[in-house]
C-alpha cells in the first residue's frame, strides 16, 4: 500500500512524527520530521517526499523553501481557508485543529494511494 513512500512532517509536534512512524513505518513508509526548512537545506528532486504534513501558517514557507515541494501532495493542519481550485483539492487535505490522529492517518493514506500524475 504505502511501501517505499516517504512522509515528511514539517515542524509540527514530536508526537505527530512518533504516531506516524508507529503506524506507517511497519507498512514500509519512511517518516521524517524537518524543522523549518531553509533554502540552503534543499532536498534533491529524487528525495522529494511522497506527502508533506504541515501547519497552515507554514504552507507558503514550505513551498518556496524546497524546490518541487509545490508539486507534492500535502496534509495541512490548522484553521486555513481551503482554496477552491480542483488541482489543490485532489492533492491537498485540510484538517482543522484540534484534530484526531486517525483523521491525519486517513488523509495521508488516501493521498499515498492516489496515482501520482507527474510520475
Amino acid at each position: 500500500m504505502v511501501n517505499g513512500q516517504h512522509v515528511v512532517v514539517l515542524d509540527g509536534l514530536h508526537e505527530t512524527e512518533e504516531v506516524l512512524k508507529a503506524v506507517l513505518e511497519p507498512q514500509g513508509c519512511r517518516v521524517n520530521r524537518i524543522r523549518k526548512p531553509q533554502s540552503g537545506d534543499v532536498i534533491t528532486e529524487n528525495e522529494l517526499p511522497s506527502i508533506v504534513v504541515l501547519h497552515g501558517d507554514d504552507l507558503a514557507a514550505s513551498s518556496s523553501a524546497q524546490p518541487g515541494w509545490n508539486e507534492v501532495p500535502k496534509v495541512v493542519i490548522g484553521s486555513v481557508k481551503v482554496p477552491a481550485t480542483p488541482e489543490t483539492d485532489q492533492s491537498t487535505r485540510f484538517l482543522v485543529q484540534p484534530f484526531q490522529y486517525a483523521e491525519l492517518i486517513d488523509s495521508i493514506e488516501s493521498l499515498l494511494n492516489q496515482p501520482r500524475s507527474h510520475q
